[in-house]
């Protein structure tokens, strides 16, 4: 009897754990199903490498679920990547202008994905018409690693676009029509004749007639200054007579006082009248110092200009390249 009922308990005992393990294996299986979220599908048209299963999904940085499966597109184009977002947020919040985006974790090389408003749909990448989403739809755009190298081939592209040939070709032709040009030019004829011309020059203003030219009108200047002074010598005298006249006046009777009325009047119109005189003559004196002044200047500057011009035609008598290119000529590299 003992027997029986030790054989009836261990069976009992077995048949309970069984039972127990055969639950929980049952409630662990479906504790994933019953988990709260909602499941979106993305589409990307780049390499994904580094993006795995449960790899992290987030919103503007912060974490909103994981990735539920990876794999190819029906098109076997494009990589499906299926999400599981475990918030309670709506699915149009995140299918309308919201776009997903590779991003790397540090150096590492993982990867995630992250969610981001973005309004410039023309770069949104959305699944063939061919094929049917399971779920709904967020669209992609491409990685900024992808942008950076895509970046890069398209300046190599417009580099390899650009006909170096036809360029040197052009900058070889320009450079002969330059050297045409210069030798065309005759610079030497040209520097020649200019010393000429600068040689003229210094010897007018080192001639006689030069310098005679300007001693005559010292000799100017100094009558001007005597015929002012005996100008105001002739006055006084005018004025000495008249009041020797009035005297006389005084004693004579009514012609001589009429005669020597109007020998005031004579004398008063002369007084202005040399008066005038001595100021036209004055400012002559002020015009013709100044006129002096102004020669000598224009004669030294002229004799500058003589010296700078001179120095300027032995540079371009030596190398004429100068006027082209502002500088000397390249050296040509000595045979080895």
């Amino acid at each position: 009897m003992a027997t029986l009922r030790t054989k009836f308990s261990v069976g009992l005992f077995l048949i309970v754990g069984v039972v127990i393990i055969s639950v929980g294996i049952i409630w662990l299986g479906m504790s994933k199903y019953l988990e709260k979220g909602q499941f979106f599908v993305a589409y990307f048209d780049e390499s994904i490498q580094g993006l795995d299963k449960d790899s992290p999904v987030k919103y503007r940085g912060v974490y909103i679920g994981r990735v539920h499966h990876v794999g190819l597109a029906p098109d076997e184009k494009l990589i499906e990547v299926v999400m599981k977002v475990e918030t309670d947020l709506k699915p149009e919040a995140l299918t309308k202008d919201v776009v997903a985006q590779l991003k790397s974790v540090g150096i590492t090389g993982l990867m995630f994905i992250e969610l981001e408003h973005s309004e410039d749909r023309a770069q949104f990448v959305y699944p063939p018409a061919g094929i049917v989403p399971p779920y709904p739809v967020v669209p992609t755009q491409s990685s900024e690693i992808t942008k950076f190298f895509k970046g890069i081939d398209d300046l190599f592209a417009l580099f390899r676009a650009i006909d170096t040939q036809e360029i040197s070709d052009q900058l070889v032709r320009t450079l002969r029509k330059v050297n045409r040009t210069i030798d065309a030019a005759q610079l030497e004829t040209m520097a020649t004749d200019l010393r000429q011309t600068l040689q003229n020059t210094k010897d007018l203003i080192a001639s006689d007639n030069a310098r005679q030219l300007i001693a005559s009108l010292r000799r100017a200047s100094d009558s001007f200054d005597s015929a002012a002074q005996n100008a105001d010598g002739g006055i006084s005298e005018i004025r000495q007579t008249i009041s020797r006249l009035e005297d006389a006046i005084e004693n004579s009777d009514d012609d001589i006082q009429q005669m020597t009325a109007d020998l005031k009047t004579s004398a008063r119109q002369l007084k202005r009248a040399m008066e005038t005189a001595a100021v036209l003559l004055e400012n002559t004196d002020r015009k013709v110092d100044t006129m002096q002044r102004q020669i000598l200047a224009t004669l030294m500057s002229i004799e500058q200009s003589s010296n700078t011009l001179n120095r300027f035609l032995d540079r371009v008598a030596v190398q004429p390249s100068q006027i082209v290119f502002s500088g000397n000529p390249p050296e040509k590299p000595s045979a080895p």
